[in-house]
């Protein structure tokens, strides 16, 4: 297995994919299942297995799961592979018996692999102030790990791509996600951009193309956006280079 499909298969496996081996089997199966609303994405995972593995494509199944708490049936799509080489990634990954994030498993990531991961779990949003003015941007991966899991996160990013995420903790379950600040956010966004398919485009947009605001004389404020010209074509924003003085109030 070369380096770069490797980290496709963890990339998958860290987010929404789930690694089980079916009864009578030796080798286990990726599951992977997404919403009617991300069949072009699961189409787009179910491509890249068939590159790396050959043999059938992977086709999408649809089945339905029962919300018990709220009574309402969801329509799902999914879909498996199976092959031997999930054995090696199950024990990385699942070797206490659970899904768990450490530094070698982090370290089987490429940006393709970390494109899919955050395509899964994160999202990238413009924040914006009590008065409703833009004041930054955020990605955010939803690890829901543990407090320790989520520090070999840190140092990982921060050595491996000199990042710097901070983590939130939910009150309710005491697990823990990573989110970036401005900077961070737009960097993070431009390592994974080149890799996203189409169809998650729309996750990094407002990142990509937030602008800060930056102090440029006593009167006034300058808004000025440099893009990688190859980044404005794949978003279709060509023409977002922009540079507008306003009156500072």
């Amino acid at each position: 297995m070369n380096k770069q499909d490797r980290g496709i298969l963890y990339g998958m496996s860290f987010g929404d994919g789930n690694l089980y081996l079916p009864k009578g089997q030796t080798s286990y199966s990726l599951t992977i299942g997404h919403s009617p609303k991300q069949q072009a994405y699961l189409e787009h995972k179910a491509d890249l297995l068939h590159s790396i593995f050959g043999g059938n494509k992977p086709v999408i199944s649809t089945y339905q799961s029962l919300n018990k708490q709220i009574g309402k049936v969801y329509t799902n799509l999914q879909i498996r592979k199976t092959h031997n080489y999930f054995n090696q990634i199950h024990r990385v990954l699942y070797h206490t018996g659970e899904k768990r994030f450490t530094r070698q498993a982090l370290d089987y990531l490429t940006d393709k692999g970390l494109a899919l991961w955050f395509c899964d779990d994160g999202s990238g949003v413009v924040c914006k102030n009590k008065k409703g003015v833009n004041c930054g941007c955020m990605v955010r991966i939803s690890t829901y790990c543990s407090k320790d899991e989520v520090e070999v996160i840190k140092v990982w990013f921060e050595e491996v791509y000199n990042l710097s995420p901070v983590f939130d903790v939910d009150k309710r379950n005491n697990l823990c996600s990573i989110r970036f600040k401005t900077a961070d956010s737009q960097k993070f966004a431009n390592i994974v951009l080149p890799h996203l398919p189409d169809c998650m485009l729309y996750k990094v947009n407002d990142v990509i193309s937030y602008v800060t605001r930056v102090q440029d004389t006593p009167l006034g404020w300058r808004y000025s956006l440099i893009c990688e010209e190859t980044n404005l074509q794949k978003l279709g924003l060509n023409d977002l280079a922009i540079t507008k003085t306003v009156k500072h109030v």
